[in-house]
């Protein structure tokens, strides 16, 4: 009854007032506005949460990306875990879920992953991520799954890589019986694999064997009868090597490792490891995949096995070994922990060790465990202060008869090429002499008249591939820096190439007829030129030389290579044989209007103009053709005005020397107009060029008052 009197009086109230109950009234504008504001600020402290939120959470993630390139794994899973806490992201749990694949924790890892994924179902990284980890858990068909999902995404090679990679893998393990695994992974039945009543009665035996190590009760006879048991049945059957990994073999091998690892040495050798010398495609062949697969199924505690038995005394142990571990620093990490772990120090120098003083076999497997390591930036400390068992082994490996050696020779300093400091190191008199041995072995069989002629069609792909790489090689050791006060560090290495005759077989190979041998024949001479300019020398003795040098400076399209033969030039620009040569190639007037262009390096013009100065200045009747050639003088104009540094700086010395004349002075300014000449003018005195001409006594308005 209240309620009903209240609502009377309030249309009375309205009625008497004469006021629309539908229309606003002041009170209720009020609290709408109030509502407005609260809301706007209610939504500026939501935005300023989250973002503090992401700002923290950046904070642990860059925290954390720290912590994992100081291989401090755990911590950085934790800062990870407390960025996630602040605000949830892809790149976290990408990044956690590669923490965990570090540490051990596949299923983790692929948990993490799959988050990933939900927060961002386009992100390639997250699918790579949970690829690892199901590879890892032994869940093949879904990491290729996976990678086919991040490929579909954009043409990325490490993922296709990795995929041929997966599908490698799986194509060993078709058709046979997945049984349940005990190392890093649980399986289940491969679908459409035989039943297990079909399996052959080898690979039956291989897996109660298998099935046999048990590291609680490891009884050393019995784990030794085993291994070789083993040994012998995967010798005896190609397909038990498949059946080894689908058992879990390599998990429940490293198990009774600390037993008997000569034995485990041997068995994964066997599976996994190529024979040295080896011709076929290896990315097609059984050994691959095995070694595809062995490098998944290995954690950092089994290559921290296989890296203790490195530095033991009985050589068998050591020679298996390196060439596991060849296999097992295939993987990123385990290459960090070679080299950043806490025995690096002595790992790395007992394998340098082995790789100058072992005998030729321990010396190529040495020779392959440095290639895996040496063209990262964190063995450049290493390669230094080892340097000179490093050029030891490297010499050794050049003079050997056996190819490995020599191809071992050439793969390390391959992989060295990045570091300047560790060259510098290696460059020196028995260097040269191993890389000249090298060089003439590799044209030796085919080589004809004593080194005079070179003949790229009586080679093989592969042979002048391995040339080209030898002379890519040499050109990167041909190191120009000079040390304060000193000589070039790369003289002692060319001088003794010069000596073993080894320029004049360069030079042959700067007339052949293939592409790739040319180009790093004529970036070898020329950089070897700039360590020692005697060298330059033989262009101007030898007409075929010239002839190679002259076709690569006079084209423009090159601009790096004519860059560098340019320096040749320069050096024989005041040598009169090196003139008449030119002569016989274009007419010496001619030079600058024939053969620069827009594209010409400011190298080569400057080496130009300095044989055109040189002429010049010892031939007057030389000088008088030029002060008339109108074609000659506005090129050089050109030059002055397009050109800068050393380039501009020489043409205007030649045009000062010619404009000292009358009549060539007249002859520009009836071409040219006279803001041009007057700017001209401005700019030589500004150079003080004009001390050349005074000497002359020359006349017109370009000669000094």
């Amino acid at each position: 009854m209240s309620a009903q009197v209240g609502a009377t009086q309030a249309v009375s109230t309205v009625a008497s007032t004469g006021t629309s109950l539908d229309a606003p009234t002041s009170s209720s504008t009020s609290v709408s506005a109030v509502e407005d504001a609260e809301a706007l600020a209610l939504a500026q402290q939501k935005k300023a949460v989250l973002h503090q939120l992401s700002v923290n959470s950046t904070f642990f993630r860059e925290k954390g990306n720290k912590a994992f390139k100081r291989r401090n794994y755990d911590v950085a899973h934790d800062l990870y875990t407390k960025g996630i806490r602040h605000l949830p992201t892809s790149r976290l749990f990408c990044n956690r879920s590669i923490a965990n694949l570090r540490m051990g924790k596949p299923q983790d890892a692929f948990l993490d992953a799959s988050l990933a994924v939900r927060l961002s179902p386009t992100c390639v990284k997250a699918y790579v991520r949970r690829a690892a980890a199901l590879q890892k858990l032994g869940r093949l068909e879904e990491a290729a799954e996976d990678l086919e999902k991040a490929g579909s995404f954009g043409n990325d090679q490490f993922v296709l890589k990795m995929l041929e990679d997966v599908r490698l893998c799986l194509s060993r393990l078709e058709g046979l019986p997945n049984p349940a695994r005990g190392g890093n992974g649980g399986g289940g039945e491969r679908v459409g694999a035989p039943s297990p009543a079909s399996v052959s009665a080898d690979l039956r035996r291989l897996e109660e064997v298998l099935a046999s190590l048990d590291p609680s009760r490891a009884d050393a006879p019995a784990v030794s009868r085993a291994m070789v048991e083993i040994q012998s049945l995967l010798e005896a059957n190609e397909a038990g090597r498949d059946y080894f990994f689908a058992c879990g073999g390599v998990a429940k091998v490293f198990g009774v490792f600390s037993v008997d690892n000569a034995s485990a040495l041997s068995i994964f050798r066997l599976i996994c490891c190529g024979e040295s010398g080896e011709e076929e495609d290896r990315a097609r062949t059984p050994k691959r995949a095995h070694a595809l697969m062995f490098q998944n199924e290995t954690t950092a505690a089994d290559f921290a096995m296989v890296l203790g038995c490195v530095p033991r005394k009985r050589l068998a142990v050591v020679s298996a070994a390196l060439e596991v571990l060849d296999v097992m620093l295939g993987k990123q990490e385990n290459r960090e922990a070679f080299l950043e772990g806490d025995e690096a120090q002595s790992t790395v120098l007992n394998v340098v060790a082995m790789f100058a003083k072992g005998n030729e076999p321990l010396r190529i497997r040495a020779g392959a465990v440095l290639c895996r390591v040496a063209n990262l930036k964190k063995f450049v400390s290493y390669g230094v202060r080892h340097h000179r068992d490093l050029g030891q082994g490297i010499l050794r490996c050049c003079v050997a008869r056996d190819g490995a050696a020599k191809a071992t020779a050439l793969a390390v300093l391959q992989r060295v090429r990045h570091s300047k400091a560790i060259l510098s190191m290696l460059v020196g008199k028995d260097l040269g002499a191993g890389i000249s041995a090298l060089l003439h072995d590799a044209v030796a069989s085919q080589d004809a008249g004593e080194g005079r002629v070179f003949a790229s069609a009586a080679y093989t792909e592969d042979q002048l591939d391995q040339l080209a790489n030898i002379l890519e090689i040499c050109t990167s050791l041909c190191l120009p820096r000079r040390p304060q006060g000193g000589q070039s560090v790369s003289k002692e290495f060319v001088t003794e190439l010069s000596d073993k005759g080894t320029w004049t077989l360069v030079m042959r190979m700067m007339e052949t007829s293939d592409g790739r041998i040319r180009g790093a024949a004529t970036d070898l001479f020329a950089s070897a030129c700039r360590c020692l300019p005697e060298l330059c020398f033989l262009v101007a003795r030898d007409k075929d030389a010239f002839h190679a040098f002259f076709d690569v400076f006079a084209d423009s399209s090159d601009r790096e290579r004519q860059t560098l033969v340019s320096h040749i030039a320069n050096v024989l620009g005041n040598i009169p044989e090196f003139h008449h040569l030119l002569s016989t190639r274009c007419p010496l007037g001619d030079l600058l209007k024939t053969l620069v262009t827009d594209a010409t390096s400011d190298q080569a013009v400057v080496a130009l103009c300095r044989i055109l100065l040189c002429v010049t200045k010892n031939d007057e009747d030389f000088k008088d053709r030029l002060c008339w050639d109108v074609d000659l003088l506005q090129c050089l104009v050109r030059l002055w005005y397009a050109r800068a540094g050393a380039a501009k700086f020489y043409a205007l010395q030649l045009l000062q020397l010619l404009l000292s004349e009358e009549r060539a002075a007249r002859i520009l300014t009836e071409s040219a107009s006279e803001g041009q000449v007057m700017v001209l003018i401005e700019d030589l005195n500004k150079h003080r060029i004009l001390a050349e001409a005074q000497e002359t006594g020359g006349g017109g308005p370009f000669a000094p008052e």
